[in-house]
């Protein structure tokens, strides 16, 4: 039997207002430790009480309780070790990565939405690029999305020496939202899913497949997956954890970027940016970061207008700088005049009409079809 710590020597010495002395001292540097990011409070995933219902068929399968209900401890305790890895060896850029998600996260959480997926899956670009729209791994997989070119065909993500849509954080999270949406259907679970997402089905397909002959279980957890894969799932679900309240989880400092906001219009193939933000009440940096997909930073060629986002406002404002005042008309493009313009050709060109293109530009003949100067075109 332990013997009793009043049978001490050393306790009869030391006394007990010295053990509340230590006990106290010990609270502190507890608390000191967790203000500063040092430690993970305890049992995160215990916290709050779900509340009756979560969990239940049916109901978000990344609410806590329905965490609780379909991870199993060891899951669960990985999920907490990725907490505490963000809150500590990672904190300065998974920071980075919740001020850079707030560009999109409400524009992705629709899309997902909207084909009827939990909007949770808005929050993968945090493991997968950190909401960069430059990120390019090593297996060339790029954008905020990371798609490779294979997918990203599979996908209908065009790319050319031009353009590359991949690098679109919202035409690429709208195959992204399909994809999963793929995934899920296929394995009928979100794990499984996001497994698949990081390393293939047929990695995912091969791995169910071979436990099921071996009779053993094919849930995520039980699979012989690759170690990156096998990670993914707790990375993810730490990372949507901290997104969902930043402040709970000690990340108070983050300065989060303001929502993208834009409106389209279309402009002819083959325009440098930097001639159109000339003309527009706006910069050059601002077109390029709202079209990320342009690698040049020229319009692609061909014979069809390119849409292309500008900040909001910008409509109006272009076509008051270019003739003088809105034009009614909600369908045009914007052409830079070249040397054989003429307004015949461009009512030919664009299937419009000369006169309009006239009245819309305050032009009286070809002679005011100066090379180098933007005109409205209405289709």
């Amino acid at each position: 039997m332990q013997r009793q710590p009043d049978g001490n020597p050393i306790w009869k010495a030391v006394g007990m207002p010295a053990v509340k002395w230590l006990s106290l001292s010990g609270i502190l540097v507890m608390l000191s430790l967790l203000l500063s990011g040092e430690i993970v409070p305890p049992k995160v995933l215990d916290e709050p009480d779900p509340g009756p219902g979560a969990g239940q068929s049916g109901s978000n399968p990344f609410d806590l309780g329905a965490l609780r209900e379909r991870l199993p401890p060891e899951a669960l305790a990985q999920v907490e070790r990725y907490i505490a890895y963000y809150r500590n060896d990672r904190r300065r850029g998974f920071r980075d990565a919740l001020a850079r998600s707030t560009r999109y996260i409400e524009t992705f959480q629709r899309m997902f939405e909207d084909k009827g997926l939990p909007g949770e899956l808005a929050f993968l670009p945090l493991i997968e690029s950190g909401f960069m729209e430059t990120a390019v791994s090593p297996a060339r997989a790029v954008g905020v999305w990371q798609f490779i070119e294979e997918t990203g065909r599979r996908y209908n993500l065009k790319s050319s020496p031009w353009f590359d849509q991949k690098r679109d954080p919202i035409e690429s999270s709208r195959a992204a939202a399909t994809y999963l949406g793929h995934l899920f259907k296929e394995f009928q679970d979100w794990n499984l899913a996001l497994a698949a997402y990081n390393s293939g089905s047929g990695t995912v397909r091969w791995a169910v497949k071979s436990n099921r002959k071996a009779n053993l279980p094919t849930g995520f957890w039980d699979l012989d997956l690759p170690d990156e894969t096998r990670t993914y799932v707790p990375a993810f679900l730490a990372a949507m954890l901290i997104a969902k309240n930043p402040v709970a989880f000690g990340f108070e400092e983050i300065d989060f970027h303001p929502q993208i906001v834009y409106e389209q219009i279309k402009v002819n193939p083959g325009i440098h940016l930097a001639d159109l933000a000339a003309h527009l009440d706006t910069d050059l940096k601002a077109l390029q970061e709202l079209n990320p997909a342009l690698l040049t930073s020229v319009t692609p060629p061909g014979n069809k207008p390119y849409i292309l986002r500008v900040p909001r406002g910008v409509r109006d404002d272009l076509t008051r700088n270019l003739i003088g005042q809105s034009v009614s008309n909600p369908d045009w493009v914007v052409h830079r005049v070249r040397s054989n313009d003429t307004l015949q050709r461009l009512a030919s060109r664009f299937r419009s009409n000369a006169n309009q293109i006239m009245k819309s530009n305050g032009l009286r003949s070809n002679s005011d079809l100066r090379p180098g100067r933007f005109v409205i075109i209405p289709l």
